[in-house]
Order: structure tokens, then sequence, then C-alpha cells
């Protein structure tokens, strides 16, 4: 069973992440400035994350508290993202792309323990 959500779970950060790119190319074609842009279109990417896991990872209804909830899983995922990334590159010398891959990885993989076991317990 978590693996049939874990997978599930792939598609929906595939979606997620169209979402977030399509978005921010939309904001900064309008003339948007790229922080208002990227900020704006991770939390729209945010938004549908939250509508699709809800109904076809987890099978839940949506509601406040467990937005409220995916929010802050979601901005922690963010941050492990961006750390291990940062980390990668300027304390091990990785490559950025190598380095990115991995903070997506371990991101994803924080980002689906805490839904599992804290948003949608």
């Amino acid at each position: 069973m978590m693996l049939s959500k874990a997978i599930r779970y792939v598609f929906t950060g595939g979606l997620a992440a169209f979402v977030d790119l399509s978005v921010f190319r939309f904001l900064l074609a309008f003339g948007m400035p790229l922080s208002l842009s990227a900020t704006s279109s991770w939390l729209i990417a945010a938004a549908v994350n939250y509508s699709v896991t809800s109904r076809y990872v987890f099978n839940q209804a949506i509601s406040r508290k467990r937005a409220l909830l995916f929010l802050i899983g979601a901005l922690l995922g963010l941050s492990i993202n961006v750390c291990v990334t940062l980390n990668l590159v300027k304390q091990v010398g990785l490559s950025p792309l190598w380095a990115k891959l991995f903070g997506i990885g371990t991101a994803f993989v924080f980002n689906f323990l805490i839904n599992l076991l804290w948003v949608f317990r």
C-alpha cells in the first residue's frame, strides 16, 4: 500500500513541477519580477499538488487544516532541497545539476513521509 502511494506521489510531484514551471514562464512573459514569479508559481503549484495529492494519493477530502499542514511540510521540503543542493555544491564540490537532483530526491522522500505520517494520517 505504501509503495502504491509512493508511485502515485511521484506523478503528483511531476504535475506540480510542470505547473510550477509553466506558471513561472507565464508570469515572466507578462513582466512580473523574477522573485515574485518564482514565489507565485511555487505557491500555485503547491495548491495544485495538495489538491491532487489529497484525492489521488491519500483519498481524502480537502480541508483547511490539512492544507496548512501540507504547506508547512512543503516549505520544510523546499528548505531541505535548497540546503542539500547548496551544501553538496559548496562543501562536496558536486556539480550544481547533480547537487540539485540529490536535493530534489531528499526533499521528495521527506515530503512523502511527512504527508504519509503527519498530514494525511
